[in-house]
């Protein structure tokens, strides 16, 4: 009873629960952010969170991520992504697990994106999603991903991403991946990034999220954000040095309690 309460007390909580087989907010760089990166969309993370994005990456990128969702060790996150520019476009490959033997959600994927001109940026991913658990049957889900960035004047970019546009395959009870369709607006200065992003979630409707990304120093950079709806606050930071970057991230929830979360990348070439 002790390691199913932490779960039926997340999926029970207003505004925290969340369906089967819904995109995963990985990374602490763009969680740093609240997620509101949709508009952003420049690093490894691309790949799954925006494949448009991915033609802004100039090498080989490759990132970890790891988290316990409420310090409950029921519900670890890794995630792991890479993205390798190519003469034919920029391909990326991710995977991502939630979950322990009681309970678990795991995909993988498989993105492309390019650029379309100086200032279109199209993507799309497929991803495979399966869901176990105990005692119960399991189901899985095969979803086409698309995303796009356009860039506008003034250093304004546009970005929109549609998740399980497509449905390809489809096996075992609640496997219908939802139709979440996010939105948003960013600019990029000398030092400062900041974003909003407008997410459509069928069943449980709209999600503001707003972040922003100032550079201290050379090598160190601030993170803040907030969503609503639940309405959380995230901060977080970055370092860099050479073709290495860790990130940190951290949340908190009144009932929950705080979330802290780990990413490495690295970049090659």
């Amino acid at each position: 009873m002790k390691r199913i309460l932490p779960l039926l007390l997340l999926l029970a909580t207003p505004g925290t629960a969340w369906s089967a087989f819904e995109p995963v907010y990985a990374g602490a760089r763009p969680v740093g952010m609240a997620g509101a990166f949709v508009a952003v969309a420049d690093d490894a993370e691309a790949s799954f969170l925006n494949p448009a994005g991915m033609s802004q990456v100039d090498r080989f990128a490759l990132t970890s991520y790891y988290t316990r969702l409420f310090g409950m060790k029921e519900l670890a996150q890794i995630s792991v992504s890479g993205v390798a520019p190519t003469g034919l476009g920029h391909f990326g490959l991710f995977y991502h697990g939630l979950g322990s033997s009681l309970y678990r959600e795991g995909g993988f994927g498989l993105s492309y994106g390019r650029s379309i001109g100086r200032r279109i940026r199209a993507g799309l991913a497929f991803r495979r999603m399966s869901l176990s658990v105990r005692n119960y049957e399991g189901a899985s889900a095969v979803v086409l991903d698309t995303g796009v960035l356009v860039d506008l004047p003034y250093d304004l970019r546009l970005g929109a991403m549609a998740h399980a546009v497509g449905r390809l395959t489809e096996s075992g009870p609640a496997a219908e991946p939802p139709r979440i369709i996010q939105a948003g607006l960013s600019r990029t200065g000398d030092r400062l990034t900041v974003s909003f992003q407008l997410d459509r979630h069928p069943r449980h409707g709209y999600t503001t999220r707003v972040g922003q990304e100032f550079r201290l120093a050379e090598f160190v950079t601030f993170r803040a954000g907030l969503t609503t709806d639940p309405s959380l606050f995230y901060i977080g930071l970055g370092f860099e040095k050479g073709h290495l970057k860790t990130d940190y991230a951290l949340s908190s929830h009144s009932l929950l309690g705080i979330t802290h979360r780990f990413s490495l990348t690295m970049e090659f070439g």
